[in-house]
C-alpha cells in the first residue's frame, strides 16, 4: 500500500503531461483531485476496514501457539444430609452445612501443533491477500478518477465546440427567413436553415446536460469543486508517448504488476496451506498442562477439609479413525488445489490478451487521432475559404453557417477520439506504474 501511494505524485503528474491538457493556475491538478478521492471514497474506505480486518486472522492463528491461561472455579453454600443404612433396619444420619469452594488456575501450551502451524501460515496469506486487495481497489479508485477528469474536460470542451455554430446558423436562418418575406428566397431553404439552427441548438443543450452531469459525477467521487477544472482543455493533437519498442517492456511491466495474477499467486500459496492443514488432522498433538486446584468441601469425601492440588504433566491427542473424514477433507483440499492452479493458467493467458487487446487498441486510436486532426485541419481550411469567398459575394450566409457546422463537428468528433485515446493511455500507465 504504501509503495502504492507514494508513486502516485509521479503516476498522477505523468499523465497530466501524457493529456497535454492547457492547466490553468488555478485549476485543481488530477493528483490533488485523486487524494482527496482516497480521503472521501467509501468502497476504498470499505476496503481499507476489509484489509484490517483480514490482518487480524494472523493475530488470532498465532495466539493458538501462544499459552493459553484460564481459571475457573465455583463458591456455593453447602447444605448435605448423607444416611448410611445398617444391616438390621437402622441407619446413620449426618448433616453437614457449609460453603463448597472450588478454584482451579490451569496453564496449557502446545507443544506440537501441526495444524495450527498451517493455519498461522495461512492467516499470514489471507493479511497479504487483504493487502493486495486494498492496493487493486486503490489503483482502481486511481483509473475511476481519470476517466471522470477526463469525461469532465471532455464535456466542458464540447460545450464550446457545439456553441460555436449556433451563431451563424441563426444569421443564416434570420436571413432565409428575411429573404423569403421579401420574395427573393424560398419556403424550403427557409425552412432548412430553421431546422439547422434547431439541431445545433438541441445538440448544445444536450452538451450542457451531460457536462452537468459529469461534474455531479466528479464532485460525488473527489468532493473536489469542479469549477476550476472546467477551463481545462485536451489537446487535440496529442504526441504518443509509447512507441513499438516499448510494447515488450510495458508489457513485462503489466503482467509482473498484475493484481489479477497476484491474486491467483496467493490463492495458490493459500490452498497449499488448506492441504497442509487436512493432512494435519491425521497428525497427533501434544500440549504441556500444569493445574492449581484450591478446594473446600467440594465433595462428600472433603467435608470439613481444605486442600490443594498441584498438576504438571503431558496431554496428547492421536486421531485414529473417523470414518473417512480425514481422508475426504485432504482429496478435497487437493482438488481445490488443482483448480487454483488452473485457474492461474486461465488469469495468465486473459491478462496476456487483454494487454494484447489493450495494444492494438491504442495503436488504431492513434492512427484514427491523427486522421481526424487532419480532418479538422481540412474543416478549418475548407470555412476560411468559404468566409474569404463570402466577403467577396461568392458565397452566403448558409454556406458560411454549414461550413461552421461542418468543422464543429470535425472538432467534436476530434474531442471524443482524444477522450478514447487518453483512457487507453490512462489504462496502459495503470499497468506500468501500479507499483512503481
Amino acid at each position: 500500500m504504501n509503495s502504492f501511494c507514494q508513486s502516485l505524485p509521479r503516476r498522477s503528474l505523468l499523465f497530466v503531461a501524457l493529456l497535454s491538457i492547457h492547466l490553468s493556475l488555478s485549476a485543481i491538478s488530477l493528483q490533488e483531485a485523486f487524494e482527496n478521492a482516497v480521503k472521501v471514497d467509501p468502497s476504498l474506505r470499505a476496503s481499507r476496514y476489509n484489509q484490517e480486518a483480514s490482518s487480524e486472522n494472523s493475530v488470532i492463528a498465532k495466539s493458538r501457539l501462544l499459552p493459553q491461561v484460564s481459571l475457573q472455579g465455583a463458591s456455593n453454600q453447602l447444605t448435605q444430609t448423607t444416611t448410611q443404612d445398617i444391616p438390621g433396619g437402622t441407619s446413620v444420619s449426618r448433616s453437614f452445612t457449609g460453603p463448597s469452594i472450588n478454584h482451579q488456575l490451569v496453564i496449557r501450551q502446545g507443544l506440537l501443533r501441526p495444524k495450527d502451524i498451517y493455519a498461522l501460515n495461512f492467516a499470514e496469506l489471507q493479511a497479504m491477500y487483504g493487502e493486495v486487495k486494498y492496493q487493486a481497489d486503490l489503483s482502481d479508485l486511481w483509473a475511476r478518477v481519470t476517466f471522470s477528469w477526463i469525461d469532465l474536460v471532455g464535456a466542458a470542451q464540447l460545450v464550446d465546440v457545439y456553441e460555436r455554430p449556433l451563431k451563424p446558423l441563426l444569421a443564416a436562418a434570420m436571413q432565409e427567413k428575411s429573404r423569403l418575406i421579401q420574395g427573393d428566397g424560398t419556403k424550403d431553404a427557409s425552412i432548412e436553415a430553421e431546422a439547422q439552427y434547431q439541431l445545433a441548438y438541441a445538440t448544445h443543450y444536450q452538451a450542457l446536460q451531460t457536462l452537468k452531469s459529469k461534474q455531479q459525477a466528479f464532485e460525488v467521487l473527489t468532493q473536489v469543486d469542479t469549477k476550476s477544472i472546467l477551463n481545462l482543455r485536451l489537446d487535440l493533437n496529442p504526441m504518443p508517448q509509447f512507441s513499438e519498442i516499448d510494447r515488450d517492456s510495458l508489457w513485462v511491466n503489466a503482467r509482473n504488476n498484475s493484481f489479477d495474477i497476484r491474486f491467483t499467486a496467493l490463492q495458490e500459496l493459500m490452498q497449499r496451506e488448506r492441504v497442509g492443514m487436512a493432512k494435519a488432522d491425521h497428525m497427533p498433538t501434544l500440549d504441556l498442562v500444569a493445574a492449581l486446584n484450591v478446594a473446600r468441601n467440594d465433595a462428600t469425601s472433603t467435608q470439613g477439609y481444605r486442600y490443594s492440588n498441584n498438576q504438571v504433566g503431558l496431554q496428547y491427542i492421536v486421531p485414529i479413525y473417523s470414518g473417512g473424514l480425514f481422508s475426504a477433507a485432504v482429496r478435497q483440499a487437493s482438488l481445490a488445489l488443482e483448480a487454483s492452479l488452473a485457474d492461474k493458467e486461465a488469469v495468465s493467458n486473459r491478462v496476456d490478451g487483454d494487454f494484447r487487446a489493450l495494444w492494438a487498441l491504442w495503436l488504431g486510436q492513434i492512427a484514427r487521432v491523427r486522421a481526424g486532426f487532419q480532418m479538422m485541419e481540412s474543416s478549418r481550411v475548407q470555412l476560411k475559404a468559404t468566409e474569404l469567398s463570402h466577403l467577396h459575394g461568392v458565397k452566403t450566409l448558409m454556406e458560411v453557417a454549414n461550413a461552421e457546422l461542418t468543422f464543429s463537428r470535425r472538432i467534436a468528433d476530434q474531442v471524443n477520439l482524444v477522450m478514447d485515446y487518453q483512457k487507453y493511455t490512462a489504462r496502459i500507465i495503470r499497468n506500468k506504474f501500479i507499483l512503481d
